[in-house]
């Protein structure tokens, strides 16, 4: 707690050297640099505080990449890249569904969001739970403000599409056609929302706590939600409503 050290790579309760060794075992880079699959990273500049995406459409993809976008402080250190420190892009949005959706060119999107953190939770009762219920708010993606906030512009996006359409062609030589035309579209959204529940049990260390009861722990409430998610047809069918946009959300649903 008190060892100064010149480095941010070395201030952390955790060594990742195990986990870029396991990265490299596992990943196939090259392959994965090659694939018509894209893959971003979000991470936040140290020093700066600035959002960073690191995306094979622009970046080679490599396990410092990886390692970059799970630095969470004060469990991983941060990770050089190019001479800059990184920390987790959870510090800023753990759940980064603008970056999806804002990619060009727009695309139909099925989005599958899965937050570690809950938004929602009960009144804290003491200290402990203070620390825990400031991380959760902190750390969760908000995603139902968000998927409100994202269904609110597509239906501006969709209304526009139209006006533009019934111009005259006259206008549509304008600059401002220009302008607005690219912004309009008619494309539809799927967006299902995993979130995970975490157990009483779970304190304000959960964030840099990896023991292998409490990953195995998450993978099985994981995969149980999954599961359950799929069971209902319509989170696979095409959006009809006059946004496009349509969400599945288990917990908030109360489905099954």
């Amino acid at each position: 707690m008190f060892w100064p050290s010149q480095n941010a790579d070395q201030l952390s309760f955790y060594d990742v050297a195990p986990l870029r060794a396991t990265l490299e075992r596992l990943v196939d880079f090259d392959r994965l640099n090659a694939s018509a699959m894209r893959i971003s990273v979000g991470a936040v500049n140290v020093k700066t505080a600035n959002f960073v995406y690191f995306d094979s459409t622009t970046h080679r993809i490599g396990p410092a990449h990886i390692i970059a976008g799970g630095s969470l402080p004060p469990g991983f250190p941060a990770t050089e890249i190019d001479g800059e420190y990184y920390w987790d892009g959870g510090l800023v949005s753990n759940t980064p569904l603008q970056w999806v959706l804002d990619s060009r060119p727009r695309l139909d999107t099925l989005a599958f969001q899965v937050d570690l953190w809950s938004a929602r939770g009960p009144i804290p009762r003491n200290m402990a739970e203070v620390e825990t219920r400031r991380k959760e708010i902190q750390y969760s993606s908000r995603t139902r403000a968000s998927t409100d906030q994202f269904k609110h512009s597509q239906k501006i996006r969709n209304a526009l599409s139209n006006v533009l359409h019934w111009l005259p062609d006259e206008l549509k030589d304008s600059p401002e056609f220009a302008v607005l035309s690219p912004v309009a579209d008619h494309k539809v959204y799927n967006l299902v929302q995993l979130i995970y529940r975490a157990k009483q049990y779970e304190g304000h260390s959960k964030d840099y706590e990896f023991s292998r009861l409490s990953m195995e722990d998450h993978w099985r409430a994981g995969y149980h939600d999954t599961v359950r998610t799929l069971r209902h047809p319509e989170v696979l069918g095409r959006p009809d409503t006059s946004e496009g946009v349509v969400t599945f959300d288990l917990a908030q649903d109360g489905r099954e």
